[in-house]
């Protein structure tokens, strides 16, 4: 489990956010807050608001000193250490890919969400902060959930096309990604409060049959199973994963028996994988994945220890594929397969590692925070089996985005812990240590 070593009282959050800053700097750093909140409404929306905003709360961590606490993070927190990391690993690449300097650099910045983690962290070690940035994403996702049902029952459209993309800001993919955390949250906080909260549920019927019978994106569907099995573990404990089991397969069968859309999809990724071995072309799907992994776990050979630099999938792809006249591609929709390629063995080890102490470090968290923590852990962990996640720029920047807002719980929930204890019983401060990092 994660913890602040040495002295929790001269370290702890409490200590971190109460700098003695000048007025200006409090004011960059209260703007800095701002501007984060904001993110979480602009991430879904816009890129480019995105971006701006993601500058323009760098530039207000700088001018406010807030720099100094994500230091002190970055020593302390081994969820924030442990992406500082592997971005430097990646970084070493740098000085032994055979691209461009300018290529690898841009292909670098798509793991710009690794850096950003300790900034994020930074600006939302308040509670109310934290809560604010998950209404602000849930309100750009209901936005997004009534501009996509418009646009599927709107009389210029309609349904004569059931396979229509009818997502609204992003692509289908990453809508309905976006949108099945949508329905994790919904869900979680009826299940709280059924009786306060029971426009969730109808915001969580609404979501995913959006998902399922109006965006045709696969990778939603495996990511609303995972977070279905998730909440139910949640809840449950292990016996959770059985009524989840039950849910997923009934939801399955009730969308394929009445969705078409969902009954095409289904039916194109089997097919696809079943022709895989017999058909000698892979034109598209499934099969041009699978053709993809086969070839880039092959070209990962040639340097499986530190992987061929940062930046170099696309040249050595290309290399390859003209010796084999077969389709190239720049991305191989597998995030393990992509760092294995280009950082090698150790590369995904790193990437693993960050995945497994995030996980471990929700034991030391409570409320939402560990519960949606654990839920964005899942998602990306399995979702960059069939996607490369992190370098997806709205997919990225949502997982340092969301990292950063629900472990920033794991640092006040220390605060909370040791604010109950004596001043003097210092020893007692120690014997807690132990027994926390046991």
């Amino acid at each position: 489990m994660h913890i602040f070593e040495g002295n929790l009282r001269q370290s702890g959050p409490q200590y971190l956010m109460n700098l003695n800053r000048s007025r200006f700097k409090e004011q960059a750093y209260q703007t800095g807050i701002l501007l984060s909140i904001a993110t979480g409404f602009a991430i879904p929306v816009s890129t480019s608001l995105t971006s701006i905003l993601s500058f323009g709360v760098l530039v207000c961590w700088v001018i406010s000193g807030q720099y100094l606490v994500s230091f002190e993070i970055l020593k302390k927190y081994r969820v924030s250490t442990a992406s500082a990391v592997f971005f430097s690993f990646l970084m070493v690449g740098l000085f032994y890919t055979p691209e461009s300097f300018s290529i690898a650099a841009r292909n670098l910045f798509k793991y710009r969400q690794f850096i950003l983690i300790p900034v994020y962290l930074s600006f939302f070690l308040d509670p109310q902060t934290r809560h604010r940035g998950i209404q602000m994403f849930e309100l750009a996702m209901i936005m997004t959930l009534l501009g996509s049902i418009y646009y599927t029952f709107s009389p210029l459209n309609g349904l004569d096309d059931p396979f229509g993309d009818r997502s609204i800001f992003k692509n289908r993919i990453t809508q309905n990604i976006l949108m099945s955390f949508l329905v994790y949250l919904a869900a979680w906080k009826f299940l709280e409060k059924p009786r306060q909260c029971w426009p969730y549920a109808i915001l969580v019927l609404v979501a995913t049959f959006n998902i399922i019978a109006m965006v045709p994106g696969r990778s939603g569907y495996l990511a609303l199973a995972i977070l279905i099995c998730v909440l139910m573990y949640q809840k449950m404990g292990l016996k959770g994963l059985i009524p989840a089991a039950v849910c997923v397969g009934g939801v399955g069968l009730l969308a394929y028996s009445q969705s078409e859309l969902f009954q095409g999809r289904i039916n194109q990724a089997i097919s696809e994988i079943s022709e895989y071995r017999v058909s000698k072309t892979h034109h598209r799907g499934v099969n041009l994945r699978m053709e993809f992994y086969e070839n880039s776990l092959h070209l990962a050979k040639s340097n499986p220890l530190f992987g061929s630099g940062i930046g170099s999938f696309n040249l050595k792809y290309h290399q390859m594929m003209q010796e084999k006249g077969q389709i190239s591609t720049a991305n191989p929709h597998n995030e393990y397969i992509m760092l294995l390629v280009q950082n090698g063995v150790i590369g995904v080890s790193l990437f693993l590692t960050f995945f497994w102490i995030c996980w471990r470090a929700t034991r030391s968290m409570i409320g939402l925070d560990r519960a949606f923590g654990q839920a964005v852990i899942a998602v990306y962990f399995v979702g960059c089996l069939v996607n490369s996640l992190m370098l997806d720029t709205t997919e990225g920047i949502l997982f340092g985005y969301l990292i950063g807002i629900t472990f920033a719980g794991g640092i006040s929930s220390e605060e909370e812990r040791n604010s109950v204890l004596p001043e003097s019983s210092t020893e007692t401060v120690e014997q807690a240590i132990v027994r926390n990092a046991a």
